[in-house]
């Protein structure tokens, strides 16, 4: 049974988010960041091909479009931090299909050098991208949720799933653990309790906002929303979603 918590303030301890390291991701992620005490990027999960971790997407004349970082080709198994971007990405030709997508978008002239500055600065590996693109990202709309790897944490006994998860809440002491509702199936709210940490899940609130077409298109990168409204309004509505107890 699901009860809903309130939205206004945090819960009494600790509430921890655990995500993998996505690229630019949409809005309901930044509202996990915004409901949270710390942030774990989960960067030693293995890596998921053709997922969000890459890539994400824009609005091209209505219609959602990919973009994202080449890869160098290795297995898929490895995790998410060994992952390394390919010598023959070049961050230019994503400037240039944004600023084309975004050409009449009232802050287009403000979001690509920002994008620039971030993607100009070498990086290895997919995680340490996405890590400083989170950071950096929170801090122009305004959040100050702490955000670490879960690289620089103990290891652990070698397990994965919710024992790890569990394994990670334990490092961080964290008294709560924040998971989206799309993921409610992959953990079991009674082995948190037994660990004496509370399950909660996020539903994510999207406001529409006016775009390059007659119908909204939710879900894109935060890029789209920072194109088309100013970071402190798009801060606001990363402060927005509801909370749920499992």
């Amino acid at each position: 049974m699901l009860t809903t918590v309130s939205r206004t303030g945090q819960p009494q301890g600790k509430r921890v988010v655990l995500m993998q390291p996505y690229f630019l991701p949409y809005l309901g992620y930044y509202q996990l960041l915004g409901a949270a005490d710390l942030f774990i990027s989960y960067d030693t999960a293995q890596f998921i091909k053709n997922g969000w971790i890459e890539r994400n997407r824009y609005l091209l004349d209505g219609e959602p479009k990919w973009f994202g970082i080449a890869l160098e080709k290795s297995s898929h198994k490895l995790p998410i931090h060994d992952k390394r971007i390919s010598q023959g990405f070049h961050y230019q030709h994503v400037l240039e299909k944004l600023k084309h997508a975004y050409r009449t978008a009232p802050y287009v002239h403000q979001v690509l050098p920002w994008l620039a500055q971030l993607l100009e600065q070498p990086a290895s590996s997919i995680a340490e991208l996405n890590l400083r693109a989170l950071r950096e990202s929170c801090a122009l709309i305004g959040l100050d949720t702490p955000i670490i790897a879960a690289s620089d944490l103990p290891s652990g006994a070698g397990v994965g799933g919710q024992a790890r998860v569990l394994e990670l809440m334990a490092a961080t002491g964290a008294t709560h653990y924040l998971n989206p509702a799309a993921g409610a199936f992959l953990y079991e709210a009674g082995e948190f309790a037994k660990a004496g940490i509370e399950l909660e899940l996020l539903h994510a609130e999207l406001s529409p906002y006016p775009q390059q077409g007659s119908d909204f298109v939710p879900g894109l990168s935060l890029l789209d929303a920072l194109m088309f409204n100013p970071p402190e309004v798009v801060g606001d509505w990363a402060r927005r979603g509801r909370v749920v107890h499992a």
